[in-house]
């Protein structure tokens, strides 16, 4: 057993820390699953602290979780090495520190019985008061304590954009000057919030809460808190602020309302059915005004990217409208609020599936899950020649299944956009995107129409619809072109030759290649002598090529010869001026 004293306290880790031991108690953990709890494993959050009362979040990959995740439980005491330290993430944190500790393949954890004054709660309480100004904020989760009102049963609740219903449980809390707002639990903690064993109506006491890892929202203007995956409760916690609510209270009699059916006597929520699924011609073929009310499904690719320039914005965080700049403040407009706003996501794209090509555009929550990174995060990743962040560029050529809607501008226009309201599934790269000169069939329109005239409607298109290259000067996100799209790099010549100069023009180029140095001179010596004569049009008078190099080739050496005659004299008038210079200084 390592001594105590050898432990480092968690305040002392930096990333340049490598080979230090921590001995900590787990306070919380969780399982993120994405923001409804039902898709894969991204990743285990744990919340740690030292016998100083320091904390730190932790973090599990997916990739380590059988190792780990199995062997590290909730408020048990462990001894760490090996781990990694970096910097703490910027979004959705649960502890105020600059650090946080990741756990790697090589990290050591063993479970000790060691005891230890670990603190039993870490929390960093956020007044009622000042809710209102978290609306809509990710940058961290908050923490409240309340005397609990009134407690739901939990219910079904679906939503348009999701195929399954969720489990949803609200709950009222109460604070000292009798502030009141509703929490909302999600999923699994929705029903393993136990009320049974609460107070009734014959409860005198007051029953406190302590709320961990929410976040604020508003639903039609009412502000509430959600709780999901990492939210954690305490039922009379035995902390200070527990201690001066309840004293605030005094003698009153508050007793906890119990609303709402028990879960089991609910009916079982039927899954939607799914969306009609269409193919992007199919698509274009509908009319606006018949075009499914709840929207259809298509299995895409993403083949280019367009309005790049503009792939987030600033989002209101009571209406979601775009806020609008106006020096250094940003003010939304649709509900008169000022620098109360967060980023999200406006992706625009071309998608195809081989039949044919769409524009498509998503924002916020679903532009996060296409790149796979909150928008703060990429907002400070480098980028590239194009001026766009390389985990924006690189969604070109992901394939997915979305359900879409068709957007107002499609009412107004002949080529249709579609707004995707949810992913279905997602397939990762693809290594050929879809060509339409391949499977697209042949409209209608087309029937009897000549090459001539498709061919100018093809060049009056690309004319008048530039790609997204052009219109913002980007050289990349456009990672892959149909085939007949592609170009050589090498312009091709605009003056054609006849049969009779292509074949000179064949010759002079293997000539060219094969001379030497001395034959290249001479030969521009030549050209040059043979532009002073005047050209003639007939072809008669033209020289024979053929002969005219073997000219050119019996003629070399008269050259070197000459050249060297020349060069005699020089030669001489050195040597003579070196032995001058010699006897002089002699």
């Amino acid at each position: 057993m390592q001594d105590k004293m050898s432990y480092s306290p968690l305040v002392s880790l930096t990333p340049k820390d490598r080979l230090k031991t921590i001995f900590v108690r787990v306070i919380r953990k969780w399982e993120f699953r994405g923001i409804n709890d039902d898709g894969p494993l991204q990743h285990i959050d744990l919340i740690l602290a030292d016998t100083q009362g320091s904390a730190i979040y932790a973090e599990i990959p997916p990739t380590e979780a059988e190792k780990h995740g199995r062997i590290i439980q909730p408020c048990q005491n462990y001894i760490m090495s090996r781990f990694r330290i970096c910097n703490a993430k910027d979004y959705y944190k649960s502890v105020q520190a600059p650090y946080m500790l990741e756990l790697t393949c090589h990290t050591r954890v063993s479970h000790t019985e060691e005891p230890g004054s670990f603190p039993n709660y870490v929390y960093n309480l956020t007044p009622f008061s000042e809710l209102q100004q978290f609306v809509g904020d990710r940058k961290k989760f908050h923490d409240v304590l309340g005397i609990l009102i009134e407690a739901a049963e939990p219910e079904w609740i679906s939503f348009s954009n999701q195929p399954k219903p969720n489990l949803r449980r609200n709950i009222l809390l109460r604070d000292a000057t009798g502030n009141e707002v509703r929490v909302s639990l999600w999923g699994q903690k929705a029903s393993a919030f136990n009320i049974d064993n609460l107070n009734d109506s014959s409860g005198p006491s007051p029953t406190t809460i302590l709320l961990t890892g929410c976040l604020v929202k508003t639903f039609q203007g009412q502000l509430y808190l959600s709780g999901h995956s990492a939210c954690h409760w305490y039922i009379n916690p035995e902390i200070p602020e527990s201690e001066t609510l309840l004293q605030s209270v005094g003698s009153q009699n508050i007793t906890v309302r119990k609303t709402g059916t028990p879960l089991e006597d609910l009916p079982v929520p039927q899954t939607q059915q799914n969306k009609e699924h269409l193919t992007l011609r199919e698509m274009q073929d509908i009319d606006p005004y018949e075009f499914p009310e709840k929207g259809c499904m298509c299995t895409v690719t993403i083949t280019r990217l367009i309005d790049a320039s503009t792939w987030w914005f600033p989002s209101c965080n009571f209406c979601n409208k775009s806020c609008k700049q106006e020096g250094c403040d940003f003010i939304c407009y649709e509900c008169g609020t000022t620098n109360k706003f967060s980023y999200k996501y406006k992706l625009n794209f071309i998608t195809s599936d081989g039949t044919e090509e769409a524009e498509m555009i998503c924002f916020g929550e679903i532009g996060r899950r296409i790149v796979g990174k909150p928008v703060e995060t990429v907002m400070r990743t480098p980028k590239g020649n194009d001026l766009l962040p390389l985990d924006v560029a690189g969604i070109v050529s992901s394939k997915f299944t979305f359900t879409v809607l068709m957007t107002e501008k499609s009412y107004r226009v002949p080529k249709k956009s579609y707004r995707i309201t949810s992913i279905v599934t997602a397939y990762g790269k693809q290594k050929i995107t879809p060509s339409l000169s391949q499977n697209a069939p042949q409209s209608s329109q087309d029937i009897g129409t000549s090459d001539k005239e498709i061919a100018k409607v093809e060049t009056i298109s690309a004319a008048s619809c530039p790609s997204s290259s052009q219109l913002y000067g980007l050289l990349t996100p456009t990672k892959t072109l149909p085939i007949q799209s592609m170009h050589l790099q090498t312009p091709e010549k605009s003056v054609l030759l006849s049969s009779k100069d292509a074949d000179v023009q064949v010759v002079e180029d293997a000539e060219a290649t094969n001379k030497s140095a001395k034959k290249r001179l001479y030969t521009s010596v030549m050209e040059a002598e043979k532009s002073k004569v005047p050209n003639k049009s007939s072809d008669k008078d033209m020289p024979d090529i053929p002969t005219e190099l073997a000219k050119n080739d019996a003629a070399i050496p008269s050259l070197s010869t000459k050249m060297a005659e020349k060069q005699e004299p020089i030669n001489q008038e050195k040597a003579i001026y070196g032995k001058g210079t010699k006897s002089s200084k002699k």
